[in-house]
C-alpha cells in the first residue's frame, strides 16, 4: 500500500496494511463520514416547527451575501493587482475591496 510505504519513508510508520484497514479506522474515528444516504438532524427543526405554531415572531431584515467579494477572500488574491481587474470584470455590481490596479509592483 503506497500510504504505508510512504509513512515508513518518512520515519512514521502507520499500521494500516490495507485500504480497509484504512477505512476502518476512518470510520472509528468518523463514523459520520460512512453513514451514506442519511441526513443528520441540525437542530432547526425546532425552529420551523415552532415558528408554524407562531411562538415567534419574523422581523424585516433583509438576507444579504456575507461574503463580499468571493474571488478576493484570500489574501493572495487581495495582494494582486491582476485577480483585482478579473475581479472587477467579471464582479462589476460588488466592486469593493480591490488593491489599486494603477500601482505596479514589478520593481521589488
Amino acid at each position: 500500500m503506497i500510504l504505508r510505504a510512504l509513512s515508513e519513508e518518512l520515519g512514521s510508520p502507520l499500521p494500516y496494511d490495507s485500504i480497509d484497514d484504512l477505512r476502518k479506522r476512518v470510520a472509528d474515528l468518523a463514523p459520520h463520514l460512512i453513514k451514506y444516504d442519511h441526513v443528520e438532524q441540525h437542530g432547526f427543526e425546532e425552529l420551523v416547527i415552532n415558528n408554524k405554531r407562531g411562538s415567534m415572531q419574523m422581523n424585516n431584515t433583509q438576507f444579504e451575501d456575507p461574503i463580499d467579494n468571493f474571488y478576493m477572500t484570500d489574501c493572495i488574491s487581495r495582494n494582486s493587482t491582476v485577480m483585482a481587474k478579473c475581479s472587477k470584470e467579471f464582479n462589476p455590481i460588488k466592486n469593493k475591496n480591490f488593491k489599486s490596479a494603477e500601482i505596479d509592483f514589478s520593481g521589488r
